[in-house]
């Protein structure tokens, strides 16, 4: 009898295990519902004039940005966090983590594997 008892009590604990769990995978995430903050940066950027043509095949540092992530040479990074109305963190398919901060109308591009950080300017 001491069996059936135990059975229930065990059944319960994992679900209590399970829920915090889940509390604690959405505490680490982010609220990404309203990203009109990365909308209002929506366009592209370039180190050159040259590199925002699309005819230019030499000059390739364009970034396109847009309310869910921006496109980098053929590659979408993800949102993955609103830091502020200017300042976001990006994910690769890979994994890597980017910054961005726009400054001054310029997008700044800080990949977490670099020290230096790249200035874009806004494309006409």
């Amino acid at each position: 009898m001491p069996r059936l008892i135990l059975l229930p009590l065990a059944l319960l604990a994992a679900c209590g295990e399970e829920a915090g769990r889940e509390e604690a995978l959405v505490e680490g995430m982010h609220d990404l519902t309203d990203r009109s903050a990365l909308a209002a940066h929506v366009g592209a950027y370039a180190v050159t004039a040259a590199d925002c043509s699309t005819d230019n095949l030499y000059m390739d540092e364009m970034i396109e940005v847009t309310d869910v992530g921006f496109a980098y040479r053929g590659e979408l990074l993800t949102l993955a966090e609103i830091i502020d109305d200017d300042s976001f963190r990006f994910t690769a398919p890979d994994g890597a983590a980017e910054r961005v901060d726009f400054e001054a109308g310029n997008l700044v591009r800080w990949p977490d594997d670099r020290s230096a950080r790249t200035v874009y300017l806004p494309c006409p």
